[in-house]
């Protein structure tokens, strides 16, 4: 592999993070890059393809690069550059590599990198057995495998009809200035080297930048692998960001008509289709009160349903300061920017969500506010809008880190809007201690923070009724005429 190299261009990371274009950002990286700064590294970089094993032994950086990576969230494969001529002689290459892989975890696979210009003398045949040699022993011990080579090889020297395997393939130009050149994006492979002069923050002297159209998911337990599209990231966040941009220009109105057209009745009076959506919801909508945070509620529920709303924002979704205590509590709270994150301005006073990340700026949507220069924080500014702000602003309290990875919950928001608001019947709480009045059914939810708990002997207007994830039955309840939120049935009396 080529290791010489300079700048990856900050234009480059924009166009290439994983939530703009669905293209994950990599570097290949062995021992000629001694050893790489890994937290730094991570900040741009989503997947490094290590060297496992080099002609004399095991790469001098591999144990530092793998612990590196993998502690900092980097998904993880590895190359082995092949010096094989005969299948015996690619066998006891896999052995080697599989010594010093010992059973970990890998994300991505281990590729057999075939370069070497005295194996392209050997014929077509004769590199088929040999790779195929390898690969063979590399998936009987649970890995995925596949092909490093060139667009060269790939083209005129591999039978790629018979090695049916995932390409990673390298194309870059005779002058590479460190740049995507599109026009030499190769027609196959899951992944694409394309440049061999790169330098990236974390690492001193240059690398190899890749991009890759393929995430993997590993079974823990054995190592076993399965290529899959990066479909579940793509769908989720495509359709969080597809909201945010439908959003922008609305603008709050000045009385609770036309709330769901963007213009019209605009005015400064906080009212907004979003309040009234999320009461709709079961929830406490704050018609009339600063929407920031009401906002990237509603875009949260609309993408993950309300009950994983809930869990990323906590019960106090209106409000930008319970946001922060929820998150630090519960192991969300980061101080680096990631794509999605909700970010948090001013002690509390604002939030907005990150639509993209750079080397030095994050690009943000958000509601209540207004159209500025970049780094000029607007709370209470009266429209959705798309910001730019550098990443070391000082106004940036922190960053709520949100997974897109997961799975959509809908059946929650769809059972919320079924629920019923009309009392069936006056309730007696009936606790020997504080009832917990949860923002839905469940123990695992976030308290309400308008009327966090109830005393034994309170009264509250029983709405509905709906069972929690272990069956167990939770009242739907009305607090002081104007509170909502859910308690659990057994402590709850007819009156």
């Amino acid at each position: 592999m080529l290791v010489i190299g300079r700048l990856i261009r900050q234009t480059e990371i924009n166009t290439i993070r994983r939530g703009d274009s669905m293209k994950l950002l990599g570097i290949d990286v062995s021992s000629y890059q001694g050893k790489p700064d890994w937290k730094k590294v991570s900040k741009t970089v989503e997947v490094a393809i290590l060297r496992v094993h080099q002609k004399t032994g095991i790469d001098t950086s591999f144990e530092h690069n793998y612990k590196g990576a993998t502690r900092n969230g980097v998904l993880v494969g590895v190359y082995k550059y092949s010096y094989a001529k005969t299948v015996a002689e690619a066998e006891k290459e896999a052995d080697a590599v599989l010594a010093v892989l010992n059973n970990r975890h890998l994300d991505f696979p281990v590729f057999y990198d075939l370069e070497w210009d005295k194996q392209a003398a050997l014929g077509k045949a004769a590199i088929a057995s040999i790779a195929k040699a390898f690969l063979n022993k590399i998936t009987k011990a649970g890995y995925k495998a596949g092909i490093y080579c060139n667009t060269n090889w790939y083209k005129n020297i591999l039978d790629t009809k018979t090695l049916n395997y995932d390409y990673w393939i390298a194309s870059y130009p005779y002058k590479d200035n460190g740049t995507v050149q599109e026009r030499l994006k190769p027609s196959a492979g899951i992944g694409w080297q394309y440049s061999s002069k790169g330098t990236v923050e974390g690492i001193s002297g240059p690398v190899d930048m890749n991009l890759f159209y393929t995430d993997y998911k590993l079974d823990k337990n054995n190592n076993s692998a399965e290529s899959i599209p990066v479909t579940t990231t793509k769908t989720l966040w495509e359709k969080c960001a597809e909201l945010m941009a439908a959003q922008t220009g609305y603008m709050e109105k000045a009385t609770e008509a036309m709330l769901d057209d963007k213009t019209a009745n605009a005015g400064s009076a906080n009212y907004t289709k979003y309040a009234r959506d999320v009461n709709s919801w079961g929830q406490p909508g704050c018609q009339g009160k600063p929407w920031c945070a009401e906002y990237q509620f509603w875009i949260d529920v609309l993408t993950f349903g309300l009950k994983k709303a809930l869990a990323h924002m906590g019960g106090g979704f209106y409000n930008c300061e319970e946001i922060t205590k929820h998150a630090k509590a519960n192991g969300t709270w980061h101080k680096e920017p990631k794509l999605g994150a909700l970010v948090i301005f001013r002690n509390g006073s604002h939030i907005e969500r990150v639509t993209k990340v750079t080397i030095t700026e994050i690009y943000t949507n958000g509601g209540n506010t207004s159209r500025t220069d970049k780094n000029v924080v607007i709370a209470n500014g009266g429209m959705v809008c798309d910001k730019v702000y550098s990443r070391n602003c000082k106004d940036i309290d922190g960053y709520v880190w949100i997974d897109y990875e997961t799975t959509a919950d809908a059946a929650s928001t769809a059972t919320a809007k079924k629920l019923s608001k009309v009392r069936k019947f006056v309730g007696r709480v009936i606790a020997n201690e504080c009832l917990n009045v949860r923002s839905w059914a469940g123990t695992d939810n976030p308290k309400i923070k308008k009327y966090p708990v109830l005393n034994r002997n309170d009264l509250v207007d029983v709405c509905d009724t709906i069972e929690d994830s272990e069956n167990e039955d939770w009242y739907y309840v009305r607090i002081a005429n104007k509170y909502y939120g859910f308690v659990c049935a057994e402590y709850i009396a007819r009156q």
